[in-house]
Parts: structure tokens; C-alpha cells; sequence
């Protein structure tokens, strides 16, 4: 089984391709594709430092 962080990897170059084809196609605007984006690095931020904090955050 892959490790948590190269499965995360996966499934956010994923998400990043599949942006970029529906912006490519013509299914979505510019200006929506910079609010997914922003989103997107909002929300794994997010993730991360929680799971960052869960850990012990730097201390354990």
C-alpha cells in the first residue's frame, strides 16, 4: 500500500489535471478556475496543519 502522503500527492495532481482540462474545454472560466485553485491550496493547508498539530506539532 502506497503511503498516506504519496496517495494525497496523487489525488491532488489529479484534481489539478482535471481543473486544467475543464478549463482547456472551455466548461469552466478563468476566474473560476483561480477560485478552485485558491480553494484547493486552502483547504490541503488546512489538512496538513491539522494533521501537523495532531502529531504533537513540532513537539513530539
Amino acid at each position: 500500500m502506497p503511503s498516506p502522503g504519496l496517495l494525497f500527492l496523487i489525488g491532488a495532481v489529479s484534481a489539478f489535471l482535471g481543473l486544467c482540462l475543464a478549463l482547456g474545454l472551455g466548461l469552466i472560466a478563468p476566474k473560476r478556475f483561480a477560485q478552485l485553485i485558491g480553494g484547493g491550496v486552502c483547504g490541503i493547508t488546512l489538512v496538513c496543519t491539522g494533521v501537523w498539530l495532531a502529531d504533537g506539532g513540532g513537539h513530539g
